[in-house]
């Protein structure tokens, strides 16, 4: 029997992550648990970033250079909607062939398909083996407070490309969100957990909000291990640090370890982090070393090999 293994994923860092662990393992042995907290309702569709990032990097058709969207990427639908003097569409950037993503899903919404149908039915024709569910079928919207109130974690990082501060985080639904089907499933039967090096608050804390999922990981512990998206106490793309700077939390791989604790027993840090090993278990968390940064496939090839070695 294929082992089967899970990876808790956001999107730039995992997307990089998951397409070399996707050479290295049966594409169709692996479960993806994907971030929803990015959602959001813009251009009158449905638009989830994270998991359309993965979709695009397992399927070989990532623009990895933009961090988002389709390699060869046009823009006329964009700069059409900006003459016409949409605002959104002034920061809020989706290319031609992402709005038809878009316009697809949100249609199947509208006819009552739930969020895990239409995304499992999008990696089917995108040709995506690895199976991809969001974490929750319910919205589930990551906010940050600032100083002129609530707003999307997306304006946040897209609109003010995280320029402002911030001095709270939420997550709006996850009173009520409920996990998607399969999701507990494929946490409990799982033969290796992989929390992928993703933003631990606006990523994978998302996640752990709908009921039941940290449970499930709490459960499983002995079997988690997660990739810091630290090194050297700075996050390589996004704002995983000064988020973890101004939210209370020290940006370092020892910080990391101590927002997981609960649910992972391994964290793998960088080579330049190794002498913050100590510090990472003495927040009870195990400590494996090796070079983790992911300039290319290859690179991702060989950190999944050497994740999976342990």
């Amino acid at each position: 029997m294929t082992k089967r293994i899970v990876a808790l994923a956001g999107g730039v860092g995992a997307a990089k992550f998951l397409r070399g662990l996707t050479r290295v393992v049966e594409a169709d042995s692996l479960y993806i648990i994907g971030n929803v907290g990015d959602n959001l309702w813009v251009f009158g569709l449905y638009v989830a970033p994270d998991i359309d990032i993965v979709t695009y990097a397992l399927a070989d058709l990532w623009d990895d250079e933009r961090g988002w969207g389709l390699r060869g990427e046009g823009f006329q639908v964009r700069d059409g909607l900006r003459l016409l003097g949409l605002e959104d569409a002034e920061w809020f950037n989706l290319g031609d062939r992402d709005f038809a993503t878009c316009i697809f899903r949100t249609h199947l919404m509208k006819r009552g398909y739930p969020l895990s149908r239409v995304t499992d039915i999008i990696r089917v024709k995108f040709g995506v083996k690895s199976k991809i569910i969001p974490a929750t079928d319910n919205e589930l919207v990551t906010q940050v407070h600032t100083l002129d109130g609530w707003i999307t974690f997306e304006e946040y990082y897209v609109k003010h490309r995280f320029s402002i501060p911030i001095d709270g985080l939420r997550f709006v639904g996850a009173d009520d969100a409920e996990p998607a089907p399969g999701v507990i499933e494929a946490i409990n039967s799982a033969h290796m957990i992989i929390v992928c090096p993703s933003n631990p608050l606006a990523s994978i804390q998302p996640i752990l909000s709908v009921k039941g999922i940290l449970e499930a990981l709490k459960a499983n512990r002995n079997k988690v291990s997660a990739i810091s998206p630290l090194v050297g106490g700075r996050a390589i793309k996004g704002p995983a640090d000064s988020m973890m700077s101004q939210l209370g939390y020290e940006p370092s791989v020892a910080g990391v370890a101590k927002l997981y604790r609960e649910f992972v027993s391994t964290l793998i840090i960088d080579t330049v982090d190794s002498k913050e090993q100590q510090k990472v278990m003495e927040e009870g968390v195990n400590a494996r070393v090796m070079n983790t940064l992911m300039g290319g496939v290859n690179d991702s090839v060989e950190l999944a090999r050497r994740v999976l070695s342990g």
